[in-house]
């Protein structure tokens, strides 16, 4: 599967979907790409990791990085649709007592 980003923008949410890899070899590609979708809306955003295959600490970094920017801007960051594995990794990082997790994103 390619590593890449796609998003929608719903009313007031954006809808960012990750599809692969989210590691080290693509995070500082995707944070200026998610600096400039992000920028795009004042409303809530989510990120969508149903085709996502992969999440290492650096892709937990790049989300948690991206939480700041839209808590400093009074957004909030949704995450979906995790797989089991990474759901747990988000778990024992601490990330959802930050952040909501939801089952799925209503476009």
């Amino acid at each position: 599967m390619e590593n890449k980003i796609e998003y929608k923008i719903l009313d007031d949410k954006i809808i960012v979907y990750f599809y692969g890899e989210l590691s080290c070899s693509n995070v500082v590609k995707y944070r200026s790409l998610l600096n400039s979708i992000l920028d795009k809306g004042n409303g809530s955003v989510y990120f969508d990791f149903s085709h996502t295959s992969f999440i290492d600490s650096s892709g937990i970094g790049l989300v948690l990085g991206r939480y700041n920017q839209l808590v400093n801007d009074h957004r909030k960051l949704f995450l979906a649709n995790l797989t089991k594995t990474s759901y747990k990794v988000f778990e024992l990082s601490g990330m959802f007592e930050l952040m909501d997790y939801v089952e799925g994103v209503k476009e």
